[in-house]
C-alpha cells in the first residue's frame, strides 16, 4: 500500500483516538484514559516509523468516484476491470520506453512481464484498489517500476492540467503507443462518467470530470507519426547521460534525443578506445511528427542506434 495512503489512514485513526482520549479525561474515566493513551502511543510510533522508512517497490492506490461507484459499498465490475487494465497498459508502455529506449509502432510491448501489478487490497475513501509490485526478493534500492508508476501518475496529471502548454511540451517525449494508451484510459473514464484519485508513496493526483475530459480531448486531437531512416554523416555531439545528440548529415544539422541502445553503443565504443564524436558514421534515426490540437506540427528526432562507426 502506498506510504502516503497508509499515513492518511493512521493519522485519521490518531485524530479519532485523541478525541476519545480527551473525552475519557473529561469524564474522569481512568480505564478509558489508559486504553486510549496506549493506543495513541502505538499510532504515533507507527506514523513515525512509516515516515522514517522508505518503500522500494511500486505501489499505487486508484480511488474511483462518479457514476460507476456506489458510495463506499461497490463499483461497477466491468468498468473496474477496464480501468485497471488501461492503467496497467499505460504503465507497461512507459516502462518499456524508459528501459528499451523506443517502442516500435507495432508488435508486443517489450518487458511487459516485468511491469505486472497485483491487486492486493480494496481501497476505501470512495471505492478503489491498491496495486502493488510483487517481488520475491527485498531490494535495497528503488525498483525501476516504482519510478515508472510515479511517472505515469505525473503524465496523467500533466495531460489534464488547465494550461495546455504543459501537455504540448509533454508530447515531445511521448511515442504513438503511449499516447494511444493515454487516450484509452481517459476514454474509459470519460465514457463511464468516472473520476479518480491516484495515490503513490509521496504524491497524489486528482482527476475530476473536467480534467478527464480535457485529457481525452487533447490526446484524441493529437497524432504522432513516426518514420525511421538510415542517415550517414558526422557525429557532432553526444551526451549519453542526458541522452541528447547532434549530427551533421546531408540535409544539415540534426539534433534530438537518444535511445538507451545508442547510449550503450557509444559508451562501449569509448571503453574500447574509439571516440565517435567528430567521426563519420551511420545512424538509425526515428523522426516523430507531432500534430497537436490547433497548433502547427513539429518534429522530434530520436537516435535509435549506430549502424556503423568511424570508417
Amino acid at each position: 500500500m502506498p506510504r502516503k495512503f497508509q499515513l492518511e489512514s493512521l493519522e485519521a485513526d490518531l485524530a479519532e483516538i485523541e478525541a476519545l482520549l480527551e473525552q475519557a479525561r473529561s469524564f474522569s474515566d481512568p480505564l478509558g484514559t489508559v486504553q486510549y493513551g496506549y493506543r495513541k502511543t502505538q499510532l504515533e510510533r507507527q506514523i513515525a516509523d512509516l515516515r522514517a522508512g522508505e518503500e522500494m517497490t511500486a505501489s499505487v492506490a486508484l480511488l474511483f468516484g462518479g457514476a460507476p461507484v456506489f458510495g463506499m459499498r461497490g463499483i461497477d465490475a466491468e468498468f473496474a476491470g477496464k480501468a485497471i487494465a488501461r492503467f496497467q497498459d499505460l504503465v507497461s508502455r512507459v516502462y518499456a520506453k524508459s528501459e528499451w529506449g523506443a517502442l516500435g509502432a507495432r508488435g508486443p510491448v517489450p518487458l511487459k512481464s516485468k511491469t505486472a501489478l497485483m491487486v492486493t487490497e480494496i481501497a476505501r475513501g470512495s471505492f478503489g484498489f491498491v496495486l502493488d509490485e510483487m517481488s520475491q526478493q527485498a531490494s535495497a534500492l528503488e525498483t525501476s517500476l516504482k519510478g515508472t508508476v510515479s511517472e505515469v501518475s505525473e503524465l496523467l496529471d500533466r495531460a489534464a492540467l488547465p494550461d495546455s502548454s504543459d501537455f504540448e511540451s509533454l508530447t515531445e517525449t511521448l511515442d504513438g503507443r503511449t499516447l494511444a494508451a493515454l487516450t484509452d484510459l481517459f476514454s474509459t473514464m470519460s465514457t463511464s462518467g468516472a473520476t479518480v484519485r491516484i495515490v503513490t508513496d509521496d504524491s497524489e493526483v486528482v482527476l475530476d470530470s473536467g480534467a478527464i475530459n480535457r485529457g481525452l480531448e487533447r490526446t484524441k486531437a493529437t497524432s504522432i507519426e513516426e518514420n525511421d531512416a538510415e542517415v550517414y554523416g558526422r557525429l557532432q555531439g553526444f551526451l549519453p547521460t542526458h541522452k541528447k545528440f547532434e549530427f551533421v548529415g546531408e540535409s544539415g544539422l540534426i539534433y534530438g534525443l537518444v535511445s538507451t541502445e545508442a547510449a550503450d553503443q557509444f559508451e562501449a565504443a569509448r571503453a574500447h578506445g574509439r571516440e565517435l564524436i567528430g567521426q563519420t558514421c551511420g545512424i538509425r534515426l526515428r523522426t516523430r511528427t507531432i500534430k497537436p490540437l490547433n497548433r502547427p506540427p513539429r518534429a522530434v528526432n530520436y537516435l535509435l542506434a549506430f549502424i556503423s562507426d568511424a570508417t
